[in-house]
């Protein structure tokens, strides 16, 4: 698997920008397995926010990159339910399955919106490659704290990973 996922995520624009180093927990890495799958799936994940009254919201997405190995690049085209979940809270969870295996991962964490500009034209150019030509209204980071186990099992309840310890 290694020179495989080597090659991958050598397609997989790597985006390393200067980007604000205010965390509000520790992250953790997003392990290799996760960025592989991402890619396998086209880049498209499931992203999970919640709105002010609590109302939950599902809603795909593309991974448009993996930065510092412990954030995903996203960018919404037009302002909608994700857009503004995200804007009255932070938390947000994205789900990669492998339905071959009916395994893959949960990533837990903090959005926060992208304000630099450069990586905003990143991100629009991204997106026009996936076939969405609209200028993106909001960029943003999932700045990853938490990653679990999509396997059907017992332990899957458990974080594998965790910055809260």
């Amino acid at each position: 698997m290694g020179a495989r996922h080597s090659r991958a995520k050598q397609c997989f624009i790597q985006i390393i920008f200067k980007m604000s180093r205010r965390k509000l927990h520790p992250l953790v890495k997003i392990p290799e397995e996760a960025v592989t799958l991402i890619l396998k799936n086209g880049s498209v994940v499931l992203v999970g926010s919640v709105d002010t009254k609590g109302v939950p919201n599902i809603s795909p997405r593309f991974v448009l990159a993996v930065i510092d190995d412990e954030r995903l690049l996203f960018a919404d085209a037009f302002r909608n339910k994700t857009f503004d979940n995200i804007k009255a809270w932070r938390k947000v969870t994205v789900s990669v399955m492998d339905k071959e295996t009916m395994g893959g991962f949960q990533l837990k964490g903090d959005a926060e919106e992208v304000e630099d500009k450069d990586l905003v034209a990143q991100a629009s150019a991204k997106l026009s490659e996936y076939g969405i030509p609209a200028k993106p209204e909001m960029a943003w980071v999932l700045s990853v704290n938490e990653v679990y186990s999509l396997k059907p099992e017992s332990r899957s309840k458990v974080p594998m990973i965790s910055a809260y310890g």
